[in-house]
């Protein structure tokens, strides 16, 4: 990958739009601040230079917007400790052999189900212990449980599924690509933010269902084909990049980006008419009828809170930087 950063002023070929509300957290500026404050005083293993970089950003607005609407400020600061946590913890063990992600998975997942981190621990562990502890303060240990089956998930068959794609500079194939980016875009672990924000958890009989897990799915999907081609430029100029659906399927079927594009957006598309249908015809939950349409509707909230911090929070997608990345040390403690 080339070192020199380059700088775009239009970053984004299109811009999506959808049918949800589009609705921001009232402490989106307090959460500015706590943000900014971590970054200088629990994220000190990266350099000044990368924690102003991750400063405009915008991670705040990430987590105001996808979390719009939360009990208490308190639910709201924990959503955005973990933002900025899982954003630079995605970003530093970007090339992390399939090795080290299962030492990673081993300790990320210990500390959630009650693990305390070691005392020479890296920083991330210790600040996952931070996070696990507010939202036991503000949720239940059932909303936890579920947290952390998202949080394994992603760890296990995301991270770990790239690992050798993106250590080797391979693409992967284009229907493999497309099963194990649902997991390794992370979003499955914001999900659950949608009962936290509700105040209330979902039966495990209605989690469990086809059609909610389905919807589930279709969420984290659309994530990934939105920020795939919202991150195009960025990866482009970075060079060597093979984690995107678009230039997968340039690199598979030798079409133009344009071309490649389109086909990414007409999924995307698809994903969508999809998501809205089953909202519209959901089975009968019995008294959950009220909460589970609630629920549904909160994920696409949160779809259109991430395309609107895209649009109007972060500088994160304007510029090739590699960000925590370029710092990585071997995570084997």
């Amino acid at each position: 990958m080339e070192s020199e950063v380059r700088h775009f002023e239009q970053p984004y070929a299109l811009i999506f739009e959808y049918p949800w509300p589009d609705l921001v957290n009232p402490h989106f500026d307090q959460m500015k601040e706590d943000l900014e404050s971590w970054l200088d005083t629990d994220f000190t293993f990266l350099s000044a230079k990368t924690r102003e970089s991750y400063k405009r950003m915008g991670l705040h607005g990430a987590t105001a917007r996808m979390l719009a609407i939360a009990p208490t400020y308190e639910h709201a600061s924990a959503c955005n400790r973990f933002m900025i946590w899982i954003t630079t913890f995605d970003d530093y063990c970007g090339l992390c052999t399939v090795e080290e992600v299962d030492d990673i998975h081993k300790r990320i997942i210990g500390i959630l189900k009650g693990n305390q981190p070691l005392p020479d621990a890296h920083p991330h562990d210790k600040i996952m212990a931070q996070i696990r502890d507010e939202y036991l303060a503000v949720t239940s240990p059932e909303w936890l449980e579920t947290f952390t089956f998202f949080m394994d998930r992603y760890i296990k068959y995301g991270m770990r599924a790239e690992a050798p794609y993106k250590t080797t500079g391979t693409f992967p194939p284009r229907n493999y690509y497309m099963i194990f980016r649902e997991y390794s875009i992370a979003m499955y672990a914001y999900e659950p933010w949608a009962e936290l924000g509700l105040g209330f958890v979902l039966p495990k009989e209605i989690s469990a269902h086809p059609v909610i897990q389905r919807i589930q799915a279709l969420t984290s999907r659309i994530m990934s084909w939105q920020n795939d081609v919202y991150s195009l430029k960025k990866e482009i100029a970075r060079k060597g990049e093979v984690i995107n659906l678009v230039l997968i399927i340039q690199h598979e079927e030798n079409i133009s980006l344009e071309e490649a594009t389109q086909k990414v957006v007409s999924i995307h598309n698809e994903d969508i008419a999809e998501f809205v249908a089953l909202h519209k015809n959901l089975p009968d939950f019995g008294e959950w009828n009220d909460k589970v349409y609630q629920y549904v509707l909160y994920q696409g909230m949160m779809i259109q809170g991430l395309n609107t911090w895209y649009i109007k929070d972060t500088l994160r997608y304007h510029s090739s930087d590699q960000y925590a990345e370029k710092e990585y040390t071997r995570l084997n403690k």
